[in-house]
């Protein structure tokens, strides 16, 4: 495969865990489970990304050094790095993305609003992305005082009014995403 598709698919490759849960939302298949599924392999779409993007540069030098020595001219040399850079700016993105969120320190501070406050165990969750897409799915819920997520805790603390909406809902709203959200141990 040449340069550029290798740049090309290492993007994709990166971003697969994180939008592609969103995607299956967009769609309508987001109670599937398949963002759950997806997310529980994050880490092996960004080391897979990693080497196709490996790859991809390591055939652009390539072809570059060999039409160097056949004093030739290599076609879309420009547009194949400026792809290159392109999927390499995707790919550390998502890294970033990963490794912030893991790294982040205590996310569920005690800061909740009045009202209700349930800490809920959440299955699946492994980055940011999904972190925004629970916190958005509960958010529509009537009564939701505040939302916070954790994918580094698998949990979603949220501060919520018991006569506008009930834990079930939330819970649904939840799992809705293709997440896996338990009722909380009392």
């Amino acid at each position: 495969m040449k340069a550029k598709g290798l740049g090309i698919l290492s993007a994709l490759t990166a971003s697969v865990c994180c939008l592609g849960p969103l995607l299956l939302i967009l769609i309508g298949l987001g109670g599937l489970g398949f963002g759950a599924v997806i997310g529980t392999y994050h880490w092996y779409f960004i080391a897979g990304a990693a080497v196709l993007l490996g790859l991809a540069w390591k055939n652009y030098f390539a072809e570059k050094k060999a039409c160097a020595s056949k004093q030739c001219t290599m076609e879309g040399k420009k547009m194949t790095r400026n792809i290159l850079i392109a999927a390499t700016l995707v790919v550390m993105t998502f890294v970033g993305l990963n490794v912030y969120t893991y790294a982040k320190s205590a996310a569920l501070e005690n800061t909740m609003k009045s009202g209700v406050e349930m800490t809920i165990p959440v299955k699946g969750m492994v980055c940011m992305t999904c972190e925004i897409t629970v916190k958005s799915a509960v958010k529509k819920l009537p009564g939701i005082h505040e939302v916070k997520a954790s994918a580094r805790d698998q949990l979603v603390r949220v501060s919520y009014d018991p006569a506008k909406t009930s834990l079930d809902e939330i819970i649904s709203a939840i799992n809705g995403t293709g997440f896996k959200a338990e009722k909380p141990t009392l």
